[in-house]
């Protein structure tokens, strides 16, 4: 399908790119999950700027159907900035981490994008439409029977329920 997945930072207010990797490798091992990296990309002070992250809820080398991989960027980073006409803040965000395709992992993407959000609970989830998640809305899912289809749906339609 290549449905897009972003990790969202007010602009000037996102984590740095190593602590960033630092959490999700702990949330990782706290959620029982299998995770690399690689490519990493450094400025010339060593700050970690750039690197691909893996993620799988079974060893890699088993399956890689149930990977799901995200790039990690350290702001500021070229063309990772964002505005959307429909967010009445009409603020900057910064895309802190980006995954390209969740299709058919989408119990994986939830578990992973809960972990980040618990976390970091000012960051925000977009997928491609014209809403945000946030830590609320993944708490509101979470307390539900899990549905695949979450995050195809517009998030403030889990508060009508």
């Amino acid at each position: 399908m290549g449905i897009s997945t972003f990790v969202l930072f007010r602009q000037g207010e996102s984590i740095s790119a190593g602590d960033l990797l630092k959490n999700i490798r702990e949330i990782s091992i706290n959620y029982g999950l299998y995770f690399s990296n690689n490519y990493d990309e450094y400025d010339q002070t060593g700050k970690l700027k750039f690197c691909s992250i893996y993620i799988s809820d079974i060893p890699f080398e088993d399956n890689y159907s149930r990977q799901i991989s995200w790039n990690l960027y350290d702001e500021p980073y070229k063309f990772q900035n964002v505005d959307f006409n429909w967010d009445d803040s009409k603020s900057q965000y910064f895309k802190a981490l980006v995954s390209e395709d969740f299709y058919e992992n989408e119990d994986l993407l939830f578990k992973i994008l809960y972990g980040i959000l618990k976390v970091y609970p000012s960051a925000k989830v977009w997928i491609e439409d014209n809403w945000f998640y946030t830590i609320e809305d993944l708490e509101k899912i979470k307390s539900k029977p899990f549905d695949n289809e979450w995050c195809y749906n517009d998030p403030k339609d889990f508060t009508r329920d």
